[in-house]
This record gives structure tokens, C-alpha cells and sequence, in this order.
């Protein structure tokens, strides 16, 4: 039997949720036979635990369409100097285009395009079959007008029961190109690495996230500092796991507040379980999301999630807040004092984590590459 050669299109592959979700995808699809797998990159992979993964799984093909350095995909702070890059790059992607496109990564059945519609013009001239993956909000969705890709895909995942329903709403058209999958989970795998990750002791908070704009870090920093003042200046600490080119902006906001000192920056860790596991309360403060992974991992450790009340996910992961605290999104006040709640322990933590772990069955790795293989199946 013909194998299904699949490709997922992904601009890099930065330590970062998306790129996580899409390795545990791809390990869960690994095992099937009927399938050959593929990964097309905008850059050359650097992170040494996704080299180290392709090299364990040389059975899955990487395919770099741009492999130039100084155009790939991180640029330059300084606008003169960025703005020049972007010319250049946009010139240098137009010129590989024309002469390879996605031809280089061989006879494809289906392609994914796995983050946003960012190969939507490597994609303008792809005659097989292509699925869209989404892992934004709605508001995301419809601000930066990504409805007119639409027309050039067969189908949109969406990672939310709720972004569906807004979209089908909004795009009636469309209502029948968009499905739900959740983000798959190896719950047993989760549990095994927090067993032997690093922990460490005394109380703090966790907060795993890529250091970018989008993910709001500076609220998570003031939310502290105010918690540390109200409450006497405890000897509680605030790691801050994860890596961004906004990572040396952040420590010098933390170096100017008060509780500046208890506020640790470990950068990317492997494996951030043992951190998250030994947490008072892990924290997310992005202003949106598609299905913050970090929040069903947190959860599968055993530790209660503090949350912004963004658009989507959280809600929907934390039972509308019985099964983790919400807050409104950039009010550092309301973050502080769900931390104080947690704190001095005027919730019941153990009630929500209860529940939030009886709703992770819906993202069991199983379930979801059974959901993967249907869809596959249903256009390769």
C-alpha cells in the first residue's frame, strides 16, 4: 500500500507552544506505517532538542526552503536596518520561489500548513490538497483579515469550540471549511518528565512562555511586585521559563521593581515540568491565544492555573473558571490578587485542580491523532 506523504509547514521552530504541539503531533502520527511525514521550515532548525528529535526520527523528512541566516526568520531590532532585511528578504524568497517553491520538498499528497496562513504564497501554486491550522484567537482571525486565504485552503483547524462558534457566526460562508481539534496531549509522558525534572524548593509562582510582546510578561512582572508588597514581602520567588528576543527588555523592567530579586529568569528549559509541578500557581497573562498548551500541561502535573481571560482557550480549558483562576487580560491588580487567593489559600486550589485534571481526557494524544488520521484520510 501507497504511503500518504504528508507535509507540515511551519515558519521555524523556536522553543515555543506552537512548535511543541506540533513534535507531539508528529509523535503520535510516527507510529502509523501509512504515512510518511514531512516538516518544511521557513529557517534552518537551531534549537538543540528539535535537532536532537529529527535526528532520533531520520523516518521524517526536514526540508529548509530558505536557508539564508541573515533572511530568515528573526530580524533585526534597529527599523532602518529591518526594514532593509525585509527588502532583501522578500526579494530572496520571491527568487527561490520561482525557481524551486515547494517542489524541493518532494511529491506531496497533503500539505499542512501549520501555523496562521504563513505559507499562503508558497501555497498559491500547490494544486494538491491543503488544511490550514489556526492557533490564534478569533479576534486575531478577524482583525488581521486572514478570511481572505480562506478560498485558497480545503479546510481550517481551529484548536477551540469556541473560535468555531465565533467564526461560523461571523463567516456563514465558510461555516462548513472550519473543524475543532484540540491540541494532543501524552498525559503519561507529561507526568514522567515531571517526575525527573529539576524542582525547585521554597514557594514561587511559574510562568513558561516565549518572551514576546503578545504574551504580556510586563503584567505577570507588576503583578508580582504588587503581590510581594501586599503580603509583607514573603519569601516567594517568580520564575519566568522561556526564551524571545524580548527576554533582555524584561529583566530590566524586573531589575527596577521592588521584588526584582526573587524574580529569576531561567531561559528555555527542556523540560520545564519540575518547575511547574513544584509551583504555587503556573501563570499565563497573554493578551490572546489559540489553545494555550501550557494550561493543559500545568494541569497534568497537578497545579492550578492562573489565566488571562483572553480570547481563546482559557475559558474553555478552565471551565469557565471552576477548574483555574481567570483574570482580565493586562490588569496586573486582578492577576495580584489571584495570586494573594492562592497564597493564603482562600480558594479551594484542590477542588480545581480536581477538576481541571478529570477535563483533560479531551486532549489525550489518542483521541486527537485519531481526529488527525480522519482528517488526513478524508482529503489524501
Amino acid at each position: 500500500m501507497k504511503k500518504i506523504k504528508i507535509a507540515f509547514c511551519v515558519r521555524d521552530m523556536k522553543i515555543g507552544g506552537v512548535e511543541s504541539v506540533l513534535i507531539r503531533t508528529l509523535d503520535e502520527l510516527v507510529k502509523n506505517k501509512h504515512l510518511e511525514l514531512f516538516v518544511v521550515t521557513y529557517a534552518k532548525v537551531k534549537e538543540p532538542v528539535y535537532l536532537d528529535w529529527f535526528a532520533a526520527h531520520p523516518n521524517v523528512h526536514l526540508f529548509t526552503l530558505y536557508p539564508s541566516r541573515w533572511l530568515g526568520t528573526d530580524l533585526a531590532h534597529f527599523f532602518l536596518l529591518r526594514l532593509i532585511q525585509h527588502w532583501c528578504r522578500d526579494v530572496y524568497r520571491w527568487w527561490l520561489r520561482v525557481l524551486h517553491g515547494l517542489r524541493g520538498a518532494g511529491d506531496i499528497d497533503l500539505y499542512v500548513d501549520y501555523y496562521n496562513f504563513s505559507f499562503n504564497s508558497e501555497f498559491k501554486n500547490v494544486r494538491k490538497p491543503k488544511i490550514a491550522w489556526w492557533h490564534a484567537s478569533i479576534n486575531t482571525f478577524v482583525s488581521g483579515k486572514y478570511i481572505r486565504y480562506m478560498k485558497n485552503y480545503d479546510m481550517m483547524v481551529a484548536l477551540t469550540d469556541g473560535f468555531t462558534d465565533e467564526f461560523k457566526k461571523i463567516y456563514p460562508e465558510y461555516a462548513d471549511k472550519v473543524m475543532r481539534i484540540y491540541n494532543p496531549l501524552d498525559l503519561k509522558s507529561v507526568a514522567a518528565a515531571s517526575d525527573v525534572a529539576v524542582r525547585p524548593r521554597g514557594k514561587y509562582f511559574s510562568c513558561v512562555s516565549r518572551l514576546y510582546a503578545d504574551k504580556d510578561i510586563p503584567t505577570v512582572l507588576r503583578a508580582f511586585d504588587i503581590f510581594w508588597n501586599q503580603n509583607n514581602r514573603p519569601n516567594v520567588k517568580l520564575f519566568i521559563i522561556g526564551g524571545g528576543s524580548f527576554r533582555e527588555k524584561y529583566e530590566q523592567l524586573a531589575g527596577t521593581l521592588s521584588a526584582g530579586k526573587n524574580i529569576i529568569f531561567t531561559g528555555p528549559l527542556a523540560n520545564p515540568f519540575g518547575y511547574m509541578r513544584g509551583a504555587m500557581a503556573n501563570i499565563l497573562s497573554s493578551f490572546s491565544e489559540g489553545l494555550p498548551t501550557v494550561l493543559v500541561e500545568s494541569a497534568a502535573v497537578g497545579r492550578v492555573n492562573i489565566a488571562s481571560d483572553c480570547k481563546n482557550g482559557p475559558r474553555e480549558i478552565l471551565f469557565d473558571g471552576a477548574g483555574g483562576l481567570l483574570f482580565r487580560p493586562g490588569n496586573a491588580d486582578e492577576l495580584a490578587a489571584c495570586m494573594s487567593d492562592v497564597y493564603n489559600e482562600k480558594i479551594n486550589v484542590r477542588k480545581m485542580q480536581k477538576l481541571a485534571r478529570e477535563g483533560l481526557a479531551r486532549f489525550d494524544a489518542d483521541v486527537i491523532s485519531e481526529q488527525i488520521l480522519a482528517l488526513i484520510k478524508s482529503y489524501a
